[in-house]
């Protein structure tokens, strides 16, 4: 099983408009593994882009995140500061946008705009690396005598790498005998800390009832300092669980509360309307409201089990087994790998070499003339290639690509996609492509998301999809996709996506949905698992569903590929409604 890079949980997001809150996002879960390209696939406005946007953390000031987290290298992209953020987006994830005109600054030469972007990374690394030695120097300054630690302090600050690195060598002596039976200190503070948790625990949260939030936050804030000296010395994470502890419990803590005030508006405007549910509602009333909303029961217990986490996270702390060598040793190659990396700078002339490589790798011809060229000189396709590279110039590990090739023509649009795809494998990039044609992901994508309104309605690999689709929406995208074996007309989707500010109750595809049943009128449908790695969301899969007959060119499409392909036909354990049941492709 490859490397899971990021995790999307039950994201939730709307924006606050003029004529009400538009539900952009309901509720979608995927995971992107290591080295493989998971592609979201939809219209326009079925809320691929605002996902994209929320993993880069650069959507509108009138969002409103209502549930969900985004999960990259241990950390909640819904909850880190902007500081944080600076790190990560166009470091750590990159993203190419659709039109590279307007990506691309016209009146700067492309080889700046590449060497700026290193310019970037490379300030952002050596901050990084100046914070982690402040918090090593406060281990300093907690293990041994404070006067000590504070003149070694000021005799490395201004010095060479080199020399620095010579004084701590001979300092480390001095260090060792400042830690002996120090430890011990760790230790007695996790100690402390444990039982101070496990008392406001058992103080507030033994029900949801008799929790008083007034008195938990009071409680609360007494536990900042036992926490801070409990932070383990050498984590120089920033949201270490023992430090986010106190930011984490405060947001839980103000969102129970607004939960119960909505749940309790809410509840009146039922009443007020003599309506059942809120989709009952007028309209002009229910595009106010929140299409979904946590209960305050579901705060409480994402409160217990942050309680709970932490103090499995302090037992597993003082189980560890840690001697002075180890410390010593683990602080010293600390110390010196950040010191190395707050001094490490980038000279113009290696900021070229670097931009002229990526040009070539990115396939622009005689890239040390073009280095100083200006967009507007260059082509579509090589426009492109300058902003994938821009892209690439910080060696990232995510790399989003939001319909890169859709202004570009067909020919180019081929080049552009090999290239991306050769990148991937050369840097083995884990990429999310997004795109609304099937046809241009056929070849590019690992896994396949399905997006329509807001959800996810069928997940699943490239062969699942291609060879196996369930839902109505995806045989309706497939149906409207040519290939070179077409020679009936394709089938249109008619219709259009619904108003978002009032998404239906049921299936948001049933309006245009042929297949449509009673039961997509009234309820949304669950997701059903037809294998280990296919999931869909459709009525039809239901065993009291009727067998319905997939659209001609579908099938005819899903046949040619099983006498094409056979080595890539996948399994299934449901089969209801399965075009490739039907055509004895699993057998």
């Amino acid at each position: 099983m490859a490397e899971k890079v990021l995790e999307v949980k039950n994201l939730r997001i709307s924006f606050r408009t003029n004529s009400g809150t538009v539900k952009a996002v309901r509720g979608i879960s995927f995971d992107l593994y290591k080295g493989r390209t998971l592609a979201i696939v939809g219209e326009s406005g079925s809320g691929k882009s605002v996902t994209s946007k929320a993993i880069l953390g650069i959507l509108a000031n009138n969002k409103i995140v209502e549930d969900g987290q985004i999960i990259f290298d241990g950390k909640d992209l819904l909850k880190i500061d902007e500081e944080t953020f600076t790190h990560i987006r166009g470091v750590k994830i990159s993203m190419i946008f659709q039109d590279p005109l307007s990506s691309l600054n016209p009146i700067m030469k492309v080889g700046k705009q590449l060497t700026e972007a290193m310019y970037l990374k490379a300030k952002a690394s050596k901050r990084e690396a100046h914070a982690a030695i402040s918090k090593l120097n406060s281990v300093l300054a907690r293990y041994g005598d404070k006067t000590t630690m504070q003149l070694l302090h000021k005799t490395v600050s201004g010095m060479t790498k080199q020399d620095e690195i010579i004084v701590l060598d001979g300092f480390i002596d001095l260090f060792r005998q400042a830690c002996e039976g120090s430890l011990s200190y760790q230790d007695e503070a996790l100690r402390n800390l444990k039982t101070l948790v496990e008392e406001f625990k058992n103080k507030h949260f033994t029900s949801e009832e008799s929790l008083d939030v007034k008195l938990a936050k009071q409680d609360l804030a007494k536990l900042k300092k036992p926490l801070k000296n409990a932070v383990y010395p050498l984590d120089i994470e920033p949201d270490d669980i023992i430090e986010v502890f106190m930011v984490l419990m405060t947001t839980l803590l103000t969102k129970f509360v607004n939960a119960g005030k909505h749940t309790e508006e809410r509840q009146k405007l039922l009443e007020k309307y003599q309506a059942n549910d809120v989709f009952d509602l007028p309209p002009e009333i229910r595009s106010k409201e929140r299409e979904v909303i946590l209960p305050p029961s579901a705060y409480f217990a994402q409160m217990v089990k942050a309680i709970d986490e932490l103090l499995n996270h302090i037992d597993e702390l003082l189980n560890t087994d840690k001697s002075l060598d180890t410390f010593v040793d683990e602080f010293k190659h600390t110390y010196y790998e950040n010191i190395i990396q707050s001094k490490t700078t980038m000279t113009s002339k290696e900021a070229k070499d670097r931009a002229i490589e990526l040009m070539t790798e990115v396939g622009i011809p005689d890239p040390e003339r073009r280095f100083y060229q200006y967009p507007f000189e260059f082509s579509g396709g090589m426009r492109q290639r300058i902003v994938i590279a821009i892209a690439l110039s910080s060696n990232p590990e995510v790399l989003i690509c939001d319909e890169p090739t859709t202004a570009l023509d067909v020919t180019i649009q081929a080049q552009i996609l090999e290239l991306i795809n050769k990148l991937k494998v050369q840097k083995n990039l884990s990429i999310i492509f997004i795109t609304h044609d099937l046809g241009v992901v056929a070849n590019m994508a690992d896994d396949i998301a399905v997006m329509y309104a807001g959800k996810i309605v069928e997940y699943g690999s490239v062969y699942d999809v291609f060879y196996d689709p369930r839902h109505p929406y995806t045989w309706a995208l497939l149906g409207s996709m040519p290939d070179l074996d077409t020679k009936e007309k394709l089938d249109a989707i008619p219709g259009t996506p619904p108003n978002m500010l009032l998404p239906p109750r049921g299936d948001a595809f049933a309006d245009r949905n042929k297949y449509a049943l009673k039961m997509d009128y009234e309820a949304q449908p669950k997701f059903y698992e037809i294998s280990p790695t296919h999931y869909a969301a459709t009525w039809l899969l239901d065993e009291r569903a009727p067998d319905v007959e997939a659209p001609k060119i579908v099938v005819e499409r899903i046949k040619n590929a099983i006498k094409v392909n056979k080595d890539t036909i996948p399994t299934y354990t449901l089969k209801k409604n399965s075009i490739l049941e039907r055509l004895g492709g699993n057998k």
